[in-house]
């Protein structure tokens, strides 16, 4: 059973690094250990998916999961928890969908942005299996927004348009 960790917010320097890749054929338990404590950490919060960086580790890992009804995205499709390590995603169309998105580490703000709505994934799961699939619409955002992360971004680096955020309670209040 993992461990609840403060999620780091903006302003910590681990969320502005390029996260280290993890040894495939070396998923031992400290690795282990880092997702269990990301999925506690992710189960106990309101967000949909997390990555390593969040909780102070600099390590190409992050979890997702998600509810379809918990998800306010038409597209929306219920996400098992799941674990990847090293993922990786490349567009597989050009098409784009603008989107508000929000994220742990900069609480209490959403923001507009900008991304693929068909990407190609490939990830290892904990066993070490390398996983292939494309996918499309909200997973399809959620995996950019958490390599995002890996690569030292946050949403506040996509948002191009910058009257395109929003307090949290705004968005609910006009349906933004």
């Amino acid at each position: 059973m993992g461990k609840i960790i403060k999620v780091r917010e903006v302003g910590d320097p681990v969320l502005n690094k390029i996260s280290e890749e993890v040894d495939i054929t070396n998923i031992n338990n400290d690795i282990l250990d880092i997702i269990d404590d990301l999925k506690a950490t992710l189960e106990d919060g309101v967000g949909l998916g997390i990555a390593a960086p969040q909780i102070g580790i600099s390590k190409r890992i992050i979890v997702v999961g998600a509810k379809k009804e918990n998800v306010r995205y038409n597209d929306a499709e219920d996400i098992p928890l799941t674990a990847m390590i090293n993922p990786k995603w490349e567009k597989s169309a050009n098409d784009t969908d603008i989107q508000f998105e929000a994220c742990l580490s900069v609480p209490s703000i959403a923001g507009k942005v900008e991304r693929f709505k068909k990407i190609n994934l490939q990830y290892y799961n904990e066993q070490g299996e390398k996983i292939e699939r494309e996918i499309h619409g909200f997973f399809a955002r959620l995996i950019q927004h958490e390599c995002d992360h890996l690569d030292g971004f946050t949403l506040l680096n996509r948002v191009t348009d910058k009257a395109g955020f929003a307090t949290k309670e705004n968005r609910k209040k006009y349906n933004l």
